[in-house]
This record gives C-alpha cells, structure tokens and sequence, in this order.
C-alpha cells in the first residue's frame, strides 16, 4: 500500500475512534467533552488544506450555532464544536453531506418514536446527537474517498 493510502486508512480509523468516543459520552452524559472536538479537529492537519478546512469549520459549525441560539439552548455546545471539528476535517463538503444523513437519521428515528409512543411522546423526547452525527461523519468520511 501507498503511504498515501495508509495515512488515509490511519485517518479514518482515529476518526472513527474519536466519534465513536463522542457517541458513547453523549449518551451517557449528554456531553461531548471539548477536548474530543480539539483533538477531531488536528486529524484535520492531516492533508491540511487552509480554505479546505477552515471553510469547512464555518460553513459547518455556523448552522449548529444559528440552530442553538434559535432553539434557546436545545441544541448544546458540544454538538456545535463537534460539528465545527468534523467539518475542519472533512471540508464543506463532507460536513455538508454529515449534517445531512446525522439530521436526516434523527427525523426518522423521532418518527419512529411518535409512529409507536404518539407525537406528544415524541416531542418530549431530547435524543443525543452526536452518535447520529458521527455516523452521518463516517459515511461522508467514506463518500469522500470514493
């Protein structure tokens, strides 16, 4: 295998690692710790690409701030940074296509929740995000070396 290669294996595998990390504290706790989002974030000097990366932690952490302030707090920091963090690492693109299968699981998992308890069920129930979102990482993650 090419060096190349091996760093984007090594790459994945931290990342993984890392969300994997993510998922099981916000479950547990409802926090995902700030240092995980910088530790996710130096992956990204891996290949580092300014524009690539920084625009990737604007263009995908900004919407996770809006979202936060809109939601009166609904929506936690940690899942602001962890966001900003992957999109450091994935670019624009790959945390554009993270936000949108991490979100699009969660509509369908509250849909299941009000199919089989009823809406009001539903609406009282707050769901972890980051193990939504690190699956919504590894597919783009995956997506972005194909």
């Amino acid at each position: 295998m090419s060096l190349s290669l091996n760093i984007i294996l090594l790459k994945g595998l931290l990342l993984t690692l890392l969300l994997t990390y993510a998922s099981i504290q916000d479950v547990k706790t409802r926090q995902i710790p700030d240092s995980l989002s910088v530790v996710i974030t130096t992956l990204g000097f891996i290949h580092f690409s300014p524009l690539f990366s920084l625009s990737g932690m604007l263009l995908t952490g900004i919407p996770y701030l809006v979202a936060a302030v809109i939601s009166k707090g609904k929506l936690g920091g940690g899942d602001i940074k962890l966001m900003a963090a992957c999109g450091f690492v994935l670019g624009p693109v790959g945390g554009t296509i993270q936000s949108i299968i991490g979100l699009t699981l969660v509509l369908f998992t509250a849909a299941g929740i009000g199919i089989k308890s009823g809406y009001q069920s539903a609406n009282q129930t707050s769901l972890p995000l980051a193990p939504f979102l690190s699956v919504g990482g590894l597919f783009a993650f995956i997506m972005l070396q194909l």
